[in-house]
């Protein structure tokens, strides 16, 4: 039996399968049973900061496997202890603390609970179009309707308390207004939704600083230094949802830092561990953290795990010895460029919004094709043409964003050879 054949008669599929077999992947690039060759311009989901086969990764992981692995978190390790002052090195100041776990949503989960508790309950404020994860609190935070919200059968799961305020999506503002003359309005809404839907106590505001499952959305400037003080005036926390974003995706090492805006928790995973092992962290201000110590409120069997914890040491020593958040933010630069050149040439692409190395490209319809159609069409057109790309599209959000967050070592020829790509599968669509 083929390998398609038995994932398909297997395995649960609940994520959409493109019907191909990867069977090995070296820097940028991956390779299917055929030996075909596809750019990686997703990062399997921005995971790979370090793109796939680096040999110093995998050295370091062979000697970690040798010297320990199983070890839960009731226990320390110098890996574990190594990676917490390293963590609080990099990050923001004024985070201290920190907590390591499996996946961003359980990091997510971690943050929305310590909020609960630290502020005594209250409820947590999220925006539509922003994902967080997909386990219990991190899908209710989500508001980008995915089918946990949707279907009334399983939506029963989600706990109460969660409010979702107006995105400050710009090409797609709520509120009809116009970049630079908006007022933020945004802003002013979710005051509103803090008043109104808060009651007498809000636990936080979590949000990712730029939307990336959403559709890549960036924030006009101000609105983040804006919602820091709507929280400190009103008593919340605020959460930033930092596991795309993070370790360097953006051009920073965090995205947060573009504005100078410090929330007092953050959560990161995905490119931590550079995907090599599953990792994630939830970093937090030092009262925070002192508050959470010694609760049994949450955690799993491979938290803290020496494996998880080698592999994100080796990745942060590796992106700051080839300086790879600064070639995140110059690639990136030059990347976005290059899309600014598509959108002159192509009256179907609308938008093309990012920062470093996370860039969307906002589609739309013409008389003669629906955008839906169309972006689905683009999307298998670049993969037939050996690129790999993420393709966020729901009727519900009324958007169609082609997502690239490709790995920290993408280069400029890498840039040239996808954006060739992308200009021969849309002309190839629009025929």
């Amino acid at each position: 039996m083929k390998t398609i054949e038995k994932d398909k008669k297997y395995l649960i599929q609940c994520y959409t399968t493109d019907d191909i077999v990867f069977t090995r992947g070296k820097g940028m690039y991956m390779y299917d049973e055929s030996g075909k060759k596809y750019l990686d311009f997703s990062g399997q989901f921005s995971a790979c900061t370090l793109g796939h086969g680096n040999e110093e990764m995998i050295e370091a992981l062979k000697e970690q496997l040798e010297k320990l692995v199983s070890v839960t978190s009731c226990f320390a390790t110098e890996e574990r202890a190594a990676l917490a002052e390293k963590m609080i090195e990099i990050s923001p100041e004024g985070l201290d603390k920190v907590m390591f776990g499996c996946t961003g949503s359980d990091a997510n989960e971690f943050a929305l609970k310590t909020a609960k508790y630290y502020r005594g309950g209250g409820r947590v404020i999220s925006f539509r179009r922003g994902f967080h994860g997909s386990t219990a609190g991190a899908a209710a935070a989500t508001g980008k309707s995915e089918m946990i919200q949707e279907n009334s059968g399983i939506s029963e799961l989600l706990p109460r308390g969660f409010v979702h305020s107006a995105p400050p999506y710009c090409y797609h503002c709520d509120f009809g207004k116009e970049p630079g003359t908006c007022g933020l309005q945004c802003l002013k809404y979710l005051e509103q939704t803090m008043l109104h839907e808060g009651g007498d106590r809000i636990a936080a505001v979590i949000s990712e600083p730029i939307f990336a499952a959403g559709g890549v959305i960036v924030p006009p400037k101000g609105f983040w230094k804006g919602v820091r003080e709507l929280c400190d005036k009103y008593g919340a926390l605020l959460i930033f949802d930092e596991v795309v974003t993070g370790i360097g995706q953006t051009g920073s090492m965090f995205a947060c830092q573009y504005e100078g805006v410090t929330p007092d928790i953050l959560v990161t995973g995905k490119g931590l561990t550079s995907g090599y092992v599953p990792g994630s962290a939830v970093l937090c201000r030092r009262e925070i953290g002192e508050a959470m110590s010694k609760i049994s409120l949450h955690g799993h069997t491979h938290s803290c795990y020496p494996l998880t914890c080698r592999s994100a040491l080796k990745n942060l020593e590796i992106i700051e010895r080839e300086h790879l958040v600064d070639n995140s933010r110059e690639t990136g630069d030059y990347l976005h460029e290059k899309l600014l050149v598509l959108k002159e040439k192509y009256d179907v692409i609308k938008d093309v919004r990012g920062r470093g190395l996370l860039q969307g490209i906002e589609i739309e319809g013409s008389p003669n094709a629906d955008k839906y159609v169309l972006g689905q069409e683009f999307y298998e057109t670049m993969l037939e043409n050996g690129l790999i790309t993420e393709l966020e599209s729901r009727k519900n959000l009324e958007n169609v964003v082609v997502v690239m967050h490709p790995a920290l070592i993408t280069s400029r020829e890498n840039v040239d050879e996808a954006v060739e790509i992308i200009d021969k599968s849309l002309k190839t669509c629009l025929k």
